[in-house]
């Protein structure tokens, strides 16, 4: 027959349920009087007894009130350094197969009553064996399947120098209780006190003739050094895991950014062929906007150049003026006034109607030119203008980096010389002879076929 088993999980440490507030489905409510309380303090009291002087001494020597602990368990609860406000073991011997509480006629059994006595011996001295975990909670379960028990203790660890004095600390604690400290997940003080707790249960077994088996330690047929090392060669392996890992999801960030990235430049050389598009289109409308602002320009000047009298026309009129009125004034005869005042001048008649003559095309002459001069200005700053408006688009072109470009385009545009054109109709015409000749050297072909 083979032994019975050993367990010493964790617990989850729920107190609700070591202390039946309330009856989970796997509990027989009939048999919880059975069950055994051998302490019961509330974590209030438990932390108080555990760490209250320190607390009270830590915060008489603090001068700044936000530094001062006000709760020491919500202190714990809130730690980013892995504590725990308590911490749980379950102890049993057996299953409900070899180790059942109750027969079929619902009497306790023997083998549970072995277990109830060696569980009962594990309790009461485990204070003493250990004086760093604090027990504030343990009871004896006898209503469900297997007798168990759940201790619930506190870490106590002291001697600190610096902040509290005494401390909520597991590894702290069991260091001060004679374990060494620990050196990765599978060798630390925890594991080598979890071994040291099995051991003890098992020489309480032995000295009641119990054979027995290790549960809940995965360390099959191996000694703890051996297990130890196991375990650490496992610990390596799963931080080159985690490592991998690690790469794993860089390398699939990396990827996925390489991938993004290559949709946003996807989609920006989409933009830039739009934008380029866009500005093919608008070095057109430029082109033609420029030409016809040259169109206008030049016929600006030419209208300009045509009726410029303010220069040549006006001198030649000037001279003409001059000469006729140098000839009208030596024409005069001036006649003295017998009665005093201004004198009279004499004329012949046909002076008299030269004179009216030229006068009537100075007149004539002095509004054409008041016409002409309107004319002349309005034709002035319409030429401003144009030559404003070329240059504006000019500055555009260049500052689109069109220069080069928008001059091909312009050139393209320009009438091609007769020349070009006789050239042009020449290759069309070399092109349309060589087509017919195919198409007549294709009958003449099949023809061959056949008879071949």
């Amino acid at each position: 027959m083979a032994g019975r088993t050993i367990s010493f999980p964790k617990g989850d440490g729920s107190l609700a349920h070591n202390n039946r507030d309330f009856i989970a489905n796997n509990v027989c409510p009939e048999r919880t009087g059975w069950n055994k309380t051998y302490i019961r303090e509330s974590i209030a009291d438990a932390y108080e007894k555990c760490f209250g002087k320190a607390v009270r001494e830590y915060n008489a020597g603090q001068k700044r009130g936000d530094r001062k602990i006000v709760n020491y368990v919500k202190k714990i609860e809130n730690s980013d350094n892995g504590e725990n406000v308590f911490y749980e073991n379950i102890v049993q011997l057996g299953t409900k197969y070899d180790t059942p509480v109750v027969d079929e006629n619902g009497n306790l059994t023997e083998a549970a009553k072995e277990a109830i006595e060696l569980l009962d011996e594990y309790v009461r001295s485990f204070q003493e064996r250990n004086p760093n975990l604090y027990l504030f909670n343990c009871v004896l379960h006898l209503d469900e399947a297997t007798p168990h028990l759940h201790i619930d203790y506190i870490p106590v660890a002291d001697g600190y120098k610096k902040g509290m004095k005494t401390r909520n600390s597991i590894s702290k604690a069991l260091q001060q209780m004679g374990f060494e400290k620990g050196k990765g997940r599978y060798d630390n003080e925890v594991i080598d006190w979890e071994a040291r707790e099995r051991d003890y249960l098992m020489d309480l077994c032995r000295e009641r003739g119990i054979e027995v088996e290790i549960k809940g330690d995965k360390r099959d047929n191996l000694t703890l050094p051996e297990y130890k090392a196991a375990m650490q060669k496992v610990e390596c392996l799963e931080t080159e895991a985690e490592m991998l890992d690690s790469w794993n999801e860089a390398l699939e960030k990396q990827n996925d950014d390489l991938a993004q990235r290559t949709s946003e430049l996807v989609a920006q050389a989409q933009e830039m062929e739009a934008h380029n598009n866009e500005l093919v289109l608008q070095a057109q409308e430029l082109a033609e906007q420029i030409e016809k602002a040259e169109e206008k320009e030049k016929a600006a000047k030419e209208i300009l150049a045509k009726h410029d009298l303010r220069a040549e026309t006006f001198k030649t009129i000037s001279k003409e003026v001059n000469t006729e009125t140098k000839k009208l004034k030596s024409a005069a005869v001036p006649i003295t006034n017998l009665f005093g005042g201004e004198e009279y001048v004499k004329l012949k008649k046909s002076d008299w109607n030269t004179m009216l003559d030229a006068f009537g095309k100075a007149v004539s002459r002095n509004h054409l030119l008041e016409k002409y001069e309107k004319k002349i200005a309005g034709l002035e700053k319409r030429i401003a203008s144009l030559t404003d408006q070329v240059e504006k688009l000019k500055r555009f072109v260049a500052s689109r980096g069109l220069g080069e470009a928008f001059v091909e385009f312009v050139k393209s545009l320009a009438p091609k010389t007769m020349k070009q054109k006789i050239k042009d109709a020449k290759v069309d015409a070399d092109e349309y002879n060589r087509q017919r000749r195919n198409q007549q050297a294709l009958p003449e072909k099949k023809r061959w076929q056949q008879e071949l």
